[in-house]
C-alpha cells in the first residue's frame, strides 16, 4: 500500500509540477538552473536539501524518508538527481533535511543554486551542513555572510578584529602604537566616540593578534575560515612583504581571506598595509581590497594638507572632520591612480607641496570600497610616525573608518 500510494502521489506531482522532457519525468530545469546528478534528489551548493529518494508533491511538501519539509509554497526539483529550476521560490522558514541550508522569505534559488536571500534570516533550523545566507546577502557553496547582516544594512553589538602585523621587510616602530590606539577606540570609554551622535553604546570592539613571529610553528594558525568567521574586521598594522604568499600554506590561506571577504567579511589598514604583497604576488588582493600598492614616499615629516573630496565631502567617515587638514607624514605614492580602480571610491587626498615627486603634488589619501555582498575597506596612506597616532584626527578618521566598515557608524548605511 505505501509503495502504491507513493506512485499515486508522484503522478500526480508530475502532472501539478509539468512533465517536460517526456522520458524521465523529470522537470527540465530553467535557465540557469545548473542540473547536476544527486543520489536521492540532493540540490545544488547552497539549495534546499530533500528527503532521501522522497518525491515532491504540489505545494512543496516533500515526500516520507530522511530529510526535511519545505514550507508551503515551495517547489524544488524531484526524484532521484533533481535539481531546482532557476528562480524555484523556498517558502518562508523552509526547513531542510540533513546537509541542506534553509533559505529565509524571498529568497530565491538562482542560477547554479546558489541561495540568495532577498532582504530575509535564515528560519529556524535553517542551518545544515552549509552557511547561513544573512540580510541581503549572497553566499556561494557553504559560505556564511559575516556579521549577520549585509549589502548596506547597519549591524549592531560587540565585534572582534582579527589584527595582521608581520613585516618580511621594513618594520615600523609605530605599531605597537598603533596596536594600542586600536585598542583603546575599541572601548566604551574611548572619547572619541563622544563625537559621533548616535552610536550605539554596545558599538565596541576587541583586537586579536595574529602572531608575528614567522619562526614559531604555529605561525598564521589563526587564519582559518572558523576563526576569520568569529571576527567581523581583518586589520592590517603596517605589515610589508609577501606575508600571505610565504606563510605555511600560503595559498590556501589567501583562499581562506578571499573566502571570507567575499561572504561580506571586512578589512582596513594604515600606511603599509599597502606595502604588501607587492609587484603581483596577490594581485587579487589590490584589484578588491586596498586598491593598489606603494611604490614611493616622501620624508617623513614632510608637510601636507589633507582635503576632503566632493564625494567625502558628506561622508559619513568625514562628518565633522577638519578640512583641509595640515599635517606630516611619509606620504605614500601608489602605483596607479587609486580612483581609476573599478569601485573604489578616493574620499580625501592630500596636496604635498614640496613634494620630490612631480606630477603627483595631489593624490588620494583616504579610500573605500564595497563589494555586492556587504564586504567593506578603509584605507589610509598615514601612520608612519608615533607621533601620528595620537593626533585627534587621526583618531577620530580610524575610528569612523572601522565602524563605517563593520556597519556600524550612524549614516554609514
Amino acid at each position: 500500500m505505501r509503495y502504491l500510494t507513493m506512485s499515486v502521489l508522484g503522478v500526480f506531482g508530475c502532472l501539478a509540477v509539468g512533465c517536460t522532457d517526456g522520458s524521465t519525468g523529470q522537470p527540465t530545469p530553467g535557465s540557469g538552473g545548473k542540473s547536476e546528478p544527486g543520489t536521492g534528489g540532493s540540490s545544488a551548493s547552497g539549495g534546499s536539501g530533500q528527503a532521501s529518494g522522497g518525491a515532491t508533491q504540489s505545494g512543496g511538501t516533500t515526500g516520507n524518508g530522511s530529510g526535511g519539509t519545505s514550507s508551503s509554497g515551495g517547489t524544488t526539483g524531484s526524484g532521484s538527481g533533481g535539481i531546482e529550476a532557476s528562480g524555484g521560490t523556498v517558502g518562508s522558514g523552509g526547513e531542510t533535511g540533513s546537509g541542506g541550508t534553509a533559505v529565509a522569505s524571498g529568497g530565491v534559488v538562482g542560477s547554479g543554486g546558489t541561495a540568495v536571500a532577498s532582504g530575509g534570516t535564515a528560519g529556524p533550523g535553517g542551518k545544515g551542513g552549509g552557511g547561513v545566507v544573512a540580510s541581503g546577502g549572497t553566499t556561494g557553496s557553504g559560505g556564511t555572510s559575516a556579521g549577520g547582516s549585509s549589502g548596506g544594512t547597519a549591524r549592531s553589538g560587540p565585534f572582534k578584529i582579527l589584527m595582521l602585523t608581520s613585516t618580511l621587510e621594513f618594520t615600523h616602530d609605530s605599531i605597537p602604537t598603533c596596536t594600542t590606539m586600536l585598542q583603546d577606540l575599541g572601548k566604551a570609554s574611548a572619547p572619541e566616540r563622544a563625537t559621533i551622535a548616535g552610536l550605539a553604546a554596545d558599538s565596541t570592539w576587541t583586537v586579536d593578534p595574529i602572531s608575528s613571529d614567522t619562526k614559531s610553528a604555529n605561525y598564521f594558525s589563526e587564519v582559518t575560515a572558523d576563526n576569520l568567521k568569529a571576527h567581523e574586521l581583518f586589520y592590517s598594522n603596517n605589515p610589508t612583504g609577501k606575508v600571505f604568499t610565504n606563510a605555511p600554506s600560503g595559498a590556501s590561506k589567501k583562499q581562506i581571506f578571499v573566502d571570507f571577504i567575499n561572504n561580506g567579511g571586512s578589512w582596513a589598514g594604515q600606511h603599509s598595509a599597502s606595502d604588501f604583497e607587492n609587484n603581483g604576488s596577490w594581485s587579487w588582493f589590490q584589484d578588491n581590497v586596498d586598491g593598489g600598492w606603494f611604490t614611493d614616499h616622501d620624508d617623513p615629516t614632510t608637510n601636507g594638507s589633507v582635503k576632503w573630496t566632493a564625494d567625502g565631502m558628506n561622508h559619513a567617515i568625514l562628518k565633522g572632520l577638519t578640512s583641509p587638514w595640515s599635517t606630516q607624514d611619509e606620504w605614500y605614492v601608489m602605483n596607479k591612480d587609486i580612483a581609476s580602480v573599478k569601485g573604489f571610491q578616493v574620499i580625501a587626498n592630500v596636496t604635498v607641496s614640496n613634494t620630490r615627486f612631480s606630477g603627483k603634488e595631489t593624490r588620494p589619501a583616504v579610500w573605500i570600497k564595497e563589494n555586492d555582498k556587504g564586504g567593506r575597506s578603509f584605507y589610509t596612506i598615514r601612520g608612519h610616525n608615533k607621533s601620528v597616532y595620537a593626533e585627534a584626527e587621526f583618531r577620530q578618521l580610524m575610528l569612523r573608518g572601522i565602524l563605517w566598515a563593520v556597519h556600524r557608524l550612524p549614516g554609514g548605511n
